[in-house]
């Protein structure tokens, strides 16, 4: 699986584990809501294991919806999962995100085409502590 598919999929997966700690899907017995939106969760993630060619528009709709509905557990979300998504969620980053990721995705653009390896999570806290050092 290509890294960038990988990250998306482990991002997911740790939302959805720490999600389950949180009210109200860590309730005994969950609303209809809740349960629908789960359903739709866990079919994401068979589509970006699957890696079919839309995964991309069903994440966006399910981090939409998630931020609408659940706003008290959008701190959960791992920011940069926003940015891979794109689309809609892209709305929900601010600038400096945004300038930040594009580094990132230039950064990940050149190791691409030095065939080099790498941890897309190591290479955004590396990023993130350049940045952080500059401000």
């Amino acid at each position: 699986m290509e890294s960038r598919t990988q990250y998306i999929l482990d991002a997911f997966a740790d939302l959805r584990e720490r999600i389950a700690e949180h009210d109200p899907f860590n309730q005994q017995e969950l609303a209809e809501e809740e349960l629908d939106f789960l359903e739709k969760w866990d079919d994401l993630t068979k589509k970006i294991q699957e890696n079919t060619h839309d995964y991309t528009f069903d994440a966006q709709e399910i981090l939409s919806r998630f931020i609408r509905c659940y706003a008290n557990l959008v701190p959960l979300i791992k920011r940069e999962l926003l940015w891979f998504v794109g689309g809609e969620c892209l709305h929900f980053l601010g600038d400096e995100e945004i300038t930040l990721y594009q580094q990132l995705e230039d950064h990940l653009y050149e190791l691409d085409s030095q065939n080099q390896d790498y941890d897309i999570a190591k290479e955004i806290n590396t990023l993130r502590g350049i940045s952080n050092q500059v401000h």
